[in-house]
């Protein structure tokens, strides 16, 4: 086997152990913390701060990928997530808030060198092929780790899941050990103008779509869960395995929609069949209706992310991609955080249905914040300095 394909095969095995073990907790949690006697609000404060741990340390975590290579700063997220999760175990709330926090530093590390590394193996021009192929190794283990998680959490405890989750955490970090060494980039480069990069129009819009977006998505996954299981009489870990079905098979495509139809209609068009999977949300009374949320979600999921990550990966250059992607990536965490933390007052005084209706329009409105300031299909240069070699440092 090459070494390149030796790297490929080891970097889906690192994304597909180290979601599984996020995956496990994504349906399990709120109903952890619903069990210790917590409330709608403590419920998001506690999925929320997870997001509070990443966003303090992406941008640290992104110069620190352009700097010191992707490999190790992907191994450290990789060992801190899989320290933390026997520690949700402490049942104080206030040690709870502090474990997700930690947790999500760990998210940060781990996110920002997987993502940059797998942009670094595609040529430009096959970004969101090689984003969207990759990305299947999160997608198969969401598919599989909410069942498992509950199915974990019913049968045995909250033990096993705990100890489950560090197992595929550090296992993940065992995988990216495994990676080649890269070349050493000389300490005479200049260093990357990050304030340039991240300023471009290219990176500005999509950030903020995936901001807008992934409020809507952090709100709806945290008590979305508590309304599956009070309205499904079997086991709700089946909405996820549809909706990661419908996402896998989606990016599977990823490369033959990205140059059929181009980035742009992938984003704005996925959004609108996202929007229309949380519409139905709030009207899922059985297997039927579950499903077909699900499979709109999944669609939606799995057409506008590759495509929004190889848009903002084609405008950085080589020395500035991960702290670029870093805040991309920042922008997925602050709206799962928020989203959260929003999402548990309005449930408290309305009800989670009038939550998931009102969060449907938002898909709405990063799709036409995209198009407006984008134009619907974008075509986007990469990121040039004059006179400066850009070495790759993965």
């Amino acid at each position: 086997m090459s070494d390149r394909r030796r790297d490929v095969t080891l970097l889906f095995g690192a994304l597909g152990l180290f979601f599984l073990s996020v995956s496990m907790l994504l349906p399990t949690l709120p109903l952890y913390v619903r069990d210790l006697g917590g409330t709608p609000i403590q419920i998001g404060l506690v999925t929320g701060a997870f997001s509070v741990g990443v966003l303090l340390t992406r941008p640290f975590v992104g110069r620190a990928v352009d700097t010191r290579g992707r490999r190790p700063i992907m191994i450290l997220g990789g060992a801190v997530a899989g320290a933390c999760a026997p520690l949700y175990l402490i049942t104080a709330f206030a040690a709870l808030v502090a474990v997700r926090i930690v947790h999500g530093a760990g998210l940060s590390a781990f996110t920002t060198a997987s993502t940059t590394m797998v942009a670094d193996m595609a040529p430009p021009e096959r970004r969101t092929e090689f984003l969207g192929w990759l990305s299947t190794a999160g997608i198969l283990a969401f598919a599989v780790g909410p069942v498992l998680g509950l199915e974990l959490v019913q049968r045995l405890g909250w033990l096993p899941l705990f100890l489950a989750v560090s197992a595929c955490a550090v296992a993940s970090a065992a995988c990216g050990a495994g990676l080649s060494r890269p070349p050493r980039v000389p300490s005479t480069m200049k260093p990357a103008d990050y304030r340039a990069a991240v300023l471009r129009r290219e990176v500005i819009v999509p950030t903020i779509t995936m901001l807008l977006v992934i409020l809507a998505h952090g709100g709806a996954f945290t008590f979305a869960p508590i309304l599956l299981e009070d309205r499904l009489d079997f086991n709700f870990g089946f909405f996820f395995l549809a909706y990661s079905i419908a996402s896998l098979l989606v990016r599977l495509m990823a490369g033959r929609l990205s140059r059929s139809v181009g980035d742009g209609p992938m984003i704005w068009g996925g959004l609108a069949i996202y929007a229309a999977g949380m519409a139905l949300l709030p009207l899922v009374r059985g297997p039927g209706s579950m499903t077909a949320s699900a499979v709109l979600f999944g669609l939606g999921f799995g057409t506008y992310q590759p495509a929004i990550y190889g848009i903002v990966a084609n405008a950085a250059s080589d020395r500035s991609r991960g702290m670029v992607l870093s805040m991309l990536l920042g922008a997925f965490d602050l709206g799962m955080g928020l989203g959260g933390l929003v999402a548990g007052p309005i449930v408290a005084a309305f009800g989670i249905p009038t939550l998931l209706g009102g969060l449907a329009v938002v898909p709405l409105v990063g799709a036409a914040v995209f198009v407006t300031w984008l134009g619907p299909r974008p075509r986007v240069a990469t990121e040039y300095e004059p006179g400066l070699a850009e070495p790759r440092v993965p």
